[in-house]
């Protein structure tokens, strides 16, 4: 059903209009008409819902509905020849369009998935203890001063087989965000790689402690610009004693907890396409104290009034003929930092009292430019195509391609390059640290009668910014689960592969009882270069740690917020949030090399656009058509990287795992990952996310010696060195290993015995019940459901203009989708 919806704000956007309608169902697209000559709202639009009956029920709840106090008018369409005055917008802005031939159907998976964490016991092999100290069930401490009596030591003969190309890159002292130049790749496995790849498995099977875990700070997501409304403009001053205080700038109005009573606070400056106002050519600059001339506006809307600067000099400055009111401000310029904007603020009326900047505001300052910053990389705010070292300027409309807001690129790092941002005032400090003068926006605390204005509770650097969730993820995070900070903390990964404390200045680590030898690969010419030049690398997605629909779960166990609201369903302790679990990406099931040969053909073509084995290539990025030259062309630029190749499937390397003074489950625990099926598959190496580096690994039994592994106690290794003729010890036989594996799983039972629903469950299956294990063995194994596996987007096909985030920007409207649990047959729409 297409609906009129007349007497729209004009303050409000496509994406309010979407947000106010999808409560009664899904909504198609959202368009707000406007003047084809400047960009401005004609105050009225149209939305589309994909149901007859939802559009029915919106029109009967919403027409009269007050929206930034004005009611709006709502009714059903008139078909397209009868509508008086609907001028079409050039490019309306689609949501969600409804299911056709033509549109996207189906489902897909995400790259990553999670895996369950639960609070782990305090106590036995799954707990912590401190190992130089707890007798761990043997005669003495897991110290390193000597071999144990029924403790393991020796070797485990292992071999890793890739059945995916993998990708190891050449560094070469490159800068990581200097991605232009196309890597080289190793021909061999370093050590690190393959120890990590080896811990976090182990990490996963224990339910250890994790080995880092950084993230303290408080995350951030993108306000409703209706809440934009209650924010006040205000500077930063010298509040003495060395501290800080802010100043209001209420413009004609008196603050209100209901927004101003009057016009909204600044006023307004037309800046784009082209600064009017300004006289004599005059080019003003954030900070700048100015005098103008101002008018009112009201849009015919009593509730939204404001003032719009007619006129504008430098204060102290001859001033030209003027015919109306004067004031004295500060311009404010955050840049046409979004589509269709053409205003900046003068900051006008600084109020007698100030407030004081306390330091929770400026942690929660420091924590909100921290989670923009981290949203996006380096090369996109500096090194845009067109735009290099000018993160100011506006190249385009869609996102990245707008100017970037000053408290992005206003870092230590690149202060050489933000001086000459023309707009900017003379500064020379960081953004994430407020200093006297900055000029921001404030959310302040009234009193009962919301007139009075308690104190000030929140700072922002533009008026539609990102609000803080109530915590953190690490407040998110079973304190069981946080990584040790004293050997009496030590989990099962860590008394293995060793522990080094966080805190500067402590010593008190715990070395390996594991080291991993890499002994390379018996075939030659391992590295398969690519026909016709190197290939381009799609762009791999950031982590959107953010994103708490992805990252957050509705309770310890990992259960998915679906329908939620962004804030609904983001970091909240209090309410029974959690992590959804530690991050492990698919194997892409069904592109085993073996099986799909063409899909893994080493060759720069641009394959991306149809289907090869079921699955388009996901791992190149598109070619793109260059207008200019009237040719499809590589994209090859900052955001992405190439490889001049890749080490083919197939190949076979060997390494060692040398171990110390192992209790039988430790070693049971290492040979149960060895012993997977088959069809289970490691993830290693570069583009995990692509489907690169999907490797088999296994105990190398034509290394065994007699069919024992070469390990021995205490005994044996001191009768081997204590005569010349003695043979290497090999004392874990067949029987050995699987009582070693039975000893690790008993202790994991023993351990969660209150994840295992039934008592009468055999140990195999009660074992595997287990969400960890349960959840890390399909992740070895890839999804349930037969689908493809890429980041979310709206099409089938790899789109060479990216625009990955229309999917979040109408699951955000329409469905609100959760990434489904690891171990569901479940996907995620297209459409959502």
């Amino acid at each position: 059903m297409n609906i009129y919806v007349g007497n729209v704000p004009y303050a409000a956007t496509e994406e309010d209009l979407e947000a106010l309608f999808s409560e009664y169902g899904p909504v198609a697209t959202a368009t707000i008409i406007r003047d084809r000559d400047d960009g401005r709202s004609k105050g009225f639009g149209f939305v589309e819902m994909e149901s007859q009956e939802d559009g029915q029920r919106a029109i009967e709840v919403l027409d009269g509905y007050k929206l930034m106090g004005r009611p709006l008018k709502v009714n059903q369409a008139r078909p397209r020849g009868q509508q008086r005055g609907a001028q079409q917008p050039a490019s309306p802005r689609k949501t969600s369009s409804p299911r056709s031939e033509s549109s996207p159907s189906g489902t897909f998976h995400n790259p990553y998935t999670f895996v369950p964490t639960p609070p782990r016991p305090s106590s036995g092999f799954a707990g912590d203890f401190n190992p130089m100290e707890h007798p761990c069930g043997q005669e003495h401490n897991l110290d390193h001063a000597s071999l144990k009596d029924n403790l393991w030591t020796g070797h485990i003969p292992v071999k890793l087989t890739t059945v995916t190309p993998l990708v190891l890159l050449k560094g070469d002292g490159k800068n990581e965000d200097s991605t232009e130049e196309p890597y080289d790749v190793l021909d061999y496995i370093p050590e690190s790689s393959l120890r990590g790849m080896l811990r976090s498995a182990y990490e996963v099977v224990t339910n250890s402690r994790y080995g880092a875990f950084r993230n303290d700070d408080r995350l951030a997501y993108r306000m409703r610009p209706q809440e934009a409304l209650d924010l006040i403009p205000a500077v930063i001053e010298d509040g003495g004693a060395g501290k800080l205080a802010v100043r209001l700038h209420t413009g004609t109005s008196t603050p209100t907890v209901q927004r101003p009573n009057g016009p909204m606070y600044a006023a307004m400056l037309t800046c784009y396409p082209t600064n009017t106002a300004c006289v004599n050519g005059y080019d003003p600059k954030t900070g700048d104290e100015v005098c103008a001339e101002i008018a009112s506006r009201t849009h015919h809307d009593p509730f939204y009034r404001f003032w719009k600067a007619i006129k504008v000099w430098p204060k102290g400055s001859p001033p030209p003929q003027t015919a109306g009111k004067v004031v004295t401000g500060r311009v404010f310029i955050t840049n046409e930092n979004m589509r269709n904007k053409h205003d900046e603020r003068i900051f006008f009326n600084p109020q007698k009292k100030t407030f004081d900047l306390t330091d929770d505001i400026k942690e929660a300052w420091r924590m909100r430019i921290k989670s923009y910053r981290e949203a996006h990389t380096k090369t996109e705010i500096f090194g845009r195509s067109g735009a290099e070292d000018k993160p100011w300027e506006n190249i385009g409309t869609a996102p990245g391609k707008t100017a970037w807001s000053p408290h992005q690129y206003q870092d230590v790092e690149h202060q050489s390059v933000w001086c000459n941002d023309p707009h900017g005032r003379a500064t020379t400090h960081d953004a994430i640290e407020l200093k006297q003068g900055d000029m921001v926006y404030v959310r302040c605390k009234f009193d009962s009668t919301g007139k009075v204005i308690k104190r000030i509770i929140d700072i922002f650097p533009v008026m539609i910014s990102r609000k803080l969730y109530d915590d953190s993820p690490a407040d998110l995070l079973d304190c069981s689960l946080k990584p040790a900070k004293t050997r009496d903390e030590l989990s099962p990964a860590d008394r293995l592969f060793g522990w080094v404390p966080q805190e500067q200045g402590d010593d008190s680590g715990y070395k390996s009882r594991i080291r991993v030898v890499c002994e390379g690969s018996e075939d030659t010419d391992i590295v398969e270069e690519f026909e016709g030049g190197p290939l381009p690398l799609t762009i791999l997605g950031q982590p959107k740690p953010a994103q708490g629909r992805f990252y957050v779960a509705g309770d310890d166990k990992g259960i998915p917020q679906h329908g939620k609201r962004k804030q609904d369903a983001g970091y909240k302790a209090s309410a029974g949030k959690r992590l959804r679990g530690r991050k492990q990406y698919w194997h892409h099931k069904g592109l085993e090399a073996e099986q799909a040969p063409d899909y893994w053909k080493a060759s720069s073509e641009d394959r991306t656009q149809q289907q090869t084995n079921g699955r388009y290539q996901e791992y190149r990025r598109p070619d793109k058509f260059n207008n200019r030259n009237q040719q499809f062309e590589q994209q090859i630029d900052s955001q992405n990287r190439s490889i001049k190749g890749w080490i083919k499937p197939g190949t076979v390397f060997k390494a060692s795992l040398y171990v110390q003074n192992l209790q039988p489950e430790e070693i049971g625990a290492l040979l149960w990952l060895l012993s997977r099926p088959e069809d289970y598959y490691f993830r290693l190496g570069y583009g995990k996310p692509l489907g690169f580096g999907s490797v088999r690994i296994e105990i190398d039994t034509g290394r065994l010696i007699k069919g024992c592994l070469p390990l021995g106690t205490r005994k044996d290794w001191k009768a081997y060195y204590k005569g010349l003729n003695a043979s290497l010890p090999a004392e874990l036989n067949d029987e050995g290993k699987a009582d070693c594996i039975q000893q690790f799983k008993s202790k994991m039972i023993e351990g969660y015995k209150s994840l295992v629903s039934n008592s009468e469950t055999n140990d195999l299956q009660a074992f595997n019940d287990l969400p960890f294990i349960s959840g890390f063995l399909q992740v070895l194994s890839g999804p349930k459901k037969d689908d493809p596996i890429h980041y979310p987007r709206l099409e089938h096909k790899p789109n060479p203009e990216g625009k990955n985030f229309e999917w979040f920007r109408d699951n955000e409207s329409n469905s609100k989708r959760a990434l489904p649990r690891v171990t569901d047959e479940e996907s995620l729409p297209y459409n959502p």
